[in-house]
C-alpha cells in the first residue's frame, strides 16, 4: 500500500500554487497568464458545476477543495506508478 504523505504534500503544494496563481491573476494581471488554466484545472473543474450567482467565498472554498482533491489524486497516482516501477 502506497504511503499517503507524498500525496498530501503534493496536494498542499497544489493548493498553495493555485492560490498564488489566483491571487496574482485576480489582483495584478489584467489578462490570463500562460499556464493559469493548467495549474488551476482541478479547481476550475470543481467550479464548473456551480453557477455565476454563487457567493465569492463559497467559490473560494470550492476552489481550494478542488485543487486539494485534484492534486492529491495526481500525487497518489504518481506515487503508485513510482512504487510500481521501483519494485521491478
Amino acid at each position: 500500500m502506497p504511503k499517503i504523505k507524498p500525496s498530501l504534500l503534493t496536494a498542499v503544494a497544489g493548493v498553495v500554487i493555485g492560490l498564488i496563481a489566483f491571487i496574482v491573476n485576480y489582483n495584478f494581471i489584467e489578462f490570463t497568464f500562460p499556464g493559469y488554466h493548467v495549474i488551476t484545472l482541478p479547481a476550475r473543474f470543481a467550479l464548473s458545476f456551480f453557477s455565476e450567482e454563487t457567493a465569492f467565498w463559497s467559490k473560494m472554498v470550492i476552489f481550494i477543495l478542488g485543487q486539494f482533491v485534484g492534486y492529491f489524486t495526481l500525487g497518489n497516482i504518481l506515487n503508485r506508478v513510482f512504487l510500481a516501477t521501483k519494485r521491478k
